[in-house]
């Protein structure tokens, strides 16, 4: 190789020409400019959100000129609309829906509620109270639903349902809370017999009903007025044991004074007991 004679300059492939280094600032641009577009479309995109809002929530055109409340029969309107914290005049949009069915839902009266906006200013309150069907004896008298469940405390106008005595605290679940332990047998023997006290307790029967006592080892016993006035029926099966003892009756009505029964015992299927009153 002659000595004036030079070698080509070697490409350094880790050196980027000016070009590349453009192309790449200009993709950064890009990649920021697009970003930040986005991040100012979302903001506004929130802060006309936030705006309606105010304006739905404010604006006097939705204000509720009519609440109607249906299905209460012991809860007052005026009660309703207090437990549910809403007033005529109310933004319908401003009211929270989930709140106000929250609040009337632990009013102890009332066992289900759905509170729905009608647009463009009405609002629908719909109940539906507690039925109670007897009256629990523990302490103090308590009223007792139509799913065996105590919801409120009794008084002196629920005189005329039947009384469950003999009972402790937790013999029942409360409305509206879970229950505490198991499905006791006192709780199985009063949900089975809820069913029938509309038949049990009518005047003019051959028996009525005026109470129980509900007991873990031995049953239920009915209290009834008149000459006969216990009916063992012991445990589940009660539609059955209860026809059994209409049967009953109507024999003894043929043959002998009713007057001279005091007791009757259909706990066993298989077997009726008569306790003669003692003369």
């Amino acid at each position: 190789m002659s000595a004036g004679k030079r070698k080509p300059a070697k490409k350094n492939r880790f050196v980027e020409s000016e070009a590349v280094r453009r192309e790449r600032r200009r993709r950064r641009r890009r990649t920021f400019l697009f970003g930040t577009g986005l991040f100012c479309l979302a903001a506004v995109c929130s802060a006309l959100c936030v705006l309606s809002y105010a304006w739905l929530t404010q604006t006097p055109l939705f204000k509720a000129r009519f609440v109607i409340v249906s299905g209460n029969r012991t809860v007052s309107h005026g009660e309703v609309l207090d437990t549910a914290d809403i007033r005529s005049g109310d933004n319908i949009f401003g009211i929270n829906l989930d709140v106000a069915r929250t609040r009337l839902s632990a009013h102890p009266w009332i066992d289900t509620a759905s509170v729905i906006r009608e647009f463009p200013n009405r609002i629908i309150i719909r109940v539906t109270e507690h039925t109670p069907v007897a009256v629990a004896e523990i302490g103090h008298p308590y009223l007792i639903n139509s799913r065996g469940e105590i919801f409120e405390k009794g008084g002196k106008a629920f005189a005329g349902l039947p009384v469950f005595k003999n009972l402790k605290r937790g013999s029942l679940p409360l409305s509206g809370h879970a229950p505490s332990g198991g499905n006791g047998p006192v709780e199985r023997e009063i949900k089975e017999i809820i069913p029938l006290l509309g038949r049990l307790t009518q005047k003019g029967g051959r028996f009525v009903m005026t109470g129980a006592i509900a007991d873990p080892d031995t049953g239920l016993r009915l209290l009834t007025e008149g000459a006969t006035q216990t009916i063992d029926l012991g445990f589940g099966h009660y539609d059955k044991k209860i026809k059994r003892v209409n049967e009953l009756f109507a024999l003894l009505e043929k043959k002998v004074n009713l007057t001279a029964v005091a007791a009757i015992d259909v706990s066993d299927p298989n077997s009726v007991v008569i306790k003669p009153a003692k003369s």
